[in-house]
């Protein structure tokens, strides 16, 4: 995967290089940020990049432009566009199958997984990945056998490239068994080794791993930037991109599978959720079937919830601060909900409830009990609104 192929982050790109550039490239890196920011791909181009035989430079000083790129046409760049460079080495989440019934590692799904990235163009989330696996609700995993791959793996010498390059996607899937096993290798890895790792929610990654790691922040996508891509490279309406932007929080993924009627239902269960949640100490088996219902929807349905609930209490805030705001959601007949709800929201609040649906997206993705989930948030979300009840 080239540079060009990224969508938006040029600066963060250019920095990347700038470590190339200079032979700076530090041993282990851990690459935070959400999936459809872009991490993986990213991480890939730069590996890509970094073993390109016939580097690219362009002539720019702007930090909006490329200042290179790898040529894609060198043998190096043909085998990483298969995933299949011989310096270049995965481990992933995974578990057991119909077709793998024991001893699960990721070595054993590895075509299954160049076949996803490829049909995914790089831009991969995990729920995605366990549902191509047909991992049938299990967690996926990095497992000691993993862990032990890595070792050996990197034990060897390079065999075409300056550096050996191991990418771990979803470093905090590490079994709390497999995660101590690196930490040497981490803090003193064989020559010309490079770790790459990747997560969405560092939080849950070894903290003896992460201190070891030097930090990488993906941020969002720029949002002209994911909109130009929507329009030019998906072939949608200027109206249709702006939309989609507006709703994703500079996330590909998100912005690629919004639904605007999906987000009109997702308006009319808010304003529902939140009065449950006011009422909270009155309303409690009202409570259960609501939360029923939020279970029985898919879990990246789930995720794409929280999500808008996450705009919508934002826009809300900005609302009780009469702090104007672009793109509005909360319109026409729910203007009013929306004036009245505000009253009860300030940055204390809104912040503690912003954490609760991080946790609660976390907890989703690791395959808690929806509808208890989904029950306890409310009661939390109802306590932030009405604290002295």
């Amino acid at each position: 995967m080239q540079f060009a192929e990224i969508v938006g982050q040029r600066r963060l790109i250019n920095s990347l290089i700038k470590t190339v550039e200079e032979g700076r490239v530090p041993h282990a890196q851990l690459f935070a940020g959400a999936e459809g920011n872009g991490t993986f791909a990213l991480v890939l181009a730069y590996s890509q990049f970094i073993s390109c035989q016939n580097k690219q430079y362009y002539n720019t000083d702007s930090e909006n432009e490329l200042r290179a790129d790898s040529c894609g046409k060198c043998p190096s760049c043909l085998k990483y566009k298969r995933l299949a460079h011989p310096d270049l080495h995965f481990v992933f989440p995974n578990t057991t199958t119909k077709n793998v019934d024991k001893n699960n590692e990721s070595a054993l799904f590895m075509d299954l997984f160049r076949e996803f990235v490829e049909e995914k163009q790089g831009y991969i989330d995990i729920n995605s990945w366990l549902e191509y696996l047909k991992a049938e609700n299990k967690q996926g995993e990095i497992n000691v056998r993993d862990a032990n791959t890595i070792i050996k793996d990197l034990t060897m010498t390079s065999y075409e490239s300056p550096y050996k390059v191991m990418i771990i996607w979803c470093a905090d899937r590490l079994r709390h068994d497999a995660a101590p096993k690196l930490l040497k290798i981490i803090e003193e890895p064989y020559d010309r080794t490079l770790f790459f790792l990747i997560s969405e929610n560092t939080d849950a990654v070894l903290s003896t791993i992460v201190s070891r790691t030097q930090l990488v922040k993906v941020l969002p996508i720029e949002k002209e930037c994911l909109q130009d891509f929507l329009v030019q490279k998906k072939g949608m309406s200027i109206s249709e991109a702006e939309i989609r932007v507006k709703n994703s929080e500079g996330n590909l993924l998100k912005a690629l599978n919004y639904d605007n009627q999906t987000n009109k239902d997702f308006i009319e269960m808010f304003i529902t959720w939140t009065r449950l949640a006011f009422r909270y100490d009155k309303k409690a088996m009202d409570i259960i079937p609501f939360s029923e219902s939020l279970a029985k929807m898919g879990k990246e349905k789930q995720r794409t919830f929280l999500l808008s609930v996450s705009n919508l209490f934002r826009e809300c805030l900005m609302c009780a601060l009469n702090v104007p705001i672009e793109s509005e959601i909360l319109t026409g007949e729910n203007l009013d909900f929306k004036k009245k709800f505000s009253k009860f929201l300030n940055y204390e609040n809104v912040n503690r409830i912003f954490a609760l649906l991080k946790q609660a997206d976390y907890h989703i993705t690791r395959n808690a009990n929806a509808k208890i989930l989904f029950f306890d948030l409310t009661l939390q979300i109802g306590r932030q609104l009405s604290p002295n009840k």
